[in-house]
């Protein structure tokens, strides 16, 4: 099968080509910049050219779905096959979604139920899956712990929350603080567009421009739900995880992020993701996943990488966290402050319990949550294969 790859810059790109090409397809790559992904003229060229050069593709596949990539591919009746690694996507508003040459893979099952009930034809739930560790990459079977508690990711401390509070009225900053203070407690759910009513959302349009299209209300909150308030209340919950860990425990931080709300926390440079990553994530007592709002329902990318690099995990709660991975064998959730610092307490003193967990994940991540595995099931969806 000749495979057409629209590559942009996120990091399971090159495993997803690998394993494409082990299974004996042919492999093209485009990576050509999309600056509006409804409408645009020099990507809609490039691509166009890509394709008739091509001679033939039986498939058209990206990472997030593209507007753009889902008209042209229907108007030439080419299957495109888009899997989410980001949640809500707001190009998934396009009408698009509907043709019938696009298949919609949606790692958050959340979304994947309301495009379902939508009545889009071809949206289907898949997990994402496991970094793949390079053949002449070794991980100890005992590994030697470099370091007691890490994290890898963004603070998200530069957020757009934060900017506009500087130009809203107090009364707006207090509602949406109001906001974020509730969703602090919730556990494996999003409250943030629920909070924000008609009145608040129609007050906060005479403030900010905040995207593009019909500027309705159901699009405003939408925005500010995913772009403005869970970026804040992601960041939040991060840097009161760390800092609470950090007053007694040795806690380690790889990011791009400052980090200057953080205390006692060691803060390190982001991590490349095929080789320091996995070593971090094997040669850490404990590894944390602490999920953005935005994912209401699914599990994020860290997970899958850090199990399957043999890591011990601690994560927040997601529903379908516990129906992939079993809680307690092959990984742990927490649920809230005070359980994250208890449970953490617990696994730093039972390492024999700790190091079974990780093999129970990796070993669950090996048999089912490959990329061979999400690829084959793409491909049989789409194909019949």
């Amino acid at each position: 099968m000749k495979i057409l790859v629209y590559r942009w810059d996120i990091y399971p790109y090159d495993d997803i080509i690998m394993t494409l090409t082990k299974q004996g397809h042919l492999v093209d790559v485009l990576a050509f910049p999309i600056e509006n992904h409804i409408k645009d003229s020099a990507f809609e060229e490039a691509f166009l050219n890509k394709i008739h050069a091509g001679a033939g593709y039986d498939l058209v596949f990206s990472l997030n779905y593209y507007a753009v990539i889902g008209t042209i591919c229907n108007n030439l009746g080419i299957p495109y096959a888009s899997w989410t690694l980001d949640s809500p996507l707001l190009s998934l508003q396009h009408s698009s979604i509907f043709f019938p040459q696009n298949y919609i893979f949606l790692f958050d099952y959340k979304e994947y139920t309301v495009l379902r009930q939508k009545g889009v034809p071809h949206a289907y739930y898949l997990p994402l899956a496991g970094i793949q560790l390079d053949a002449t990459y070794e991980l100890t079977v005992e590994p030697s712990f470099d370091y007691e508690i890490s994290f890898v990711g963004t603070l998200y401390d530069k957020n757009r929350y934060d900017e506009m509070c500087r130009h809203l009225p107090d009364y707006l900053c207090g509602y949406m603080d109001a906001a974020l203070e509730a969703q602090r407690n919730v556990s494996g759910g999003n409250l943030l567009s629920e909070m924000l009513n008609d009145e608040i959302l129609t007050a906060l349009s005479q403030y900010a421009t905040v995207c593009n299209g019909t500027s309705s209300l159901e699009e405003l909150r939408m925005h500010f739900a995913t772009s403005v308030l869970s970026y804040k209340s992601a960041a939040d919950a991060r840097i009161e995880a760390l800092n609470a860990l950090a007053l007694t425990h040795d806690v380690h931080l790889f990011t791009t992020s400052k980090g200057e709300q953080l205390h006692k926390v060691h803060i390190h440079p982001a991590a490349q993701y095929h080789t320091e990553m996995p070593y971090i994530f094997h040669h850490s007592k404990i590894n944390l996943n602490l999920t953005i709002p935005n994912i209401e329902n699914g599990i994020p990318l860290r997970t899958f990488d850090i199990l399957a690099s043999g890591g011990f995990l601690l994560t927040d709660y997601r529903q379908e966290v516990c129906k992939q991975f079993e809680n307690g064998k092959e990984l742990v959730v927490f649920d809230g402050i005070k359980d994250l610092i208890n449970k953490t307490e617990y696994y730093l003193t039972h390492p024999e319990e700790r190091i079974q967990i990780a093999r129970n994940g990796q070993k669950k991540v090996q048999q089912l949550h490959q990329y061979k595995n999400r690829l084959t099931e793409i491909l049989h969806t789409i194909f019949n294969l």
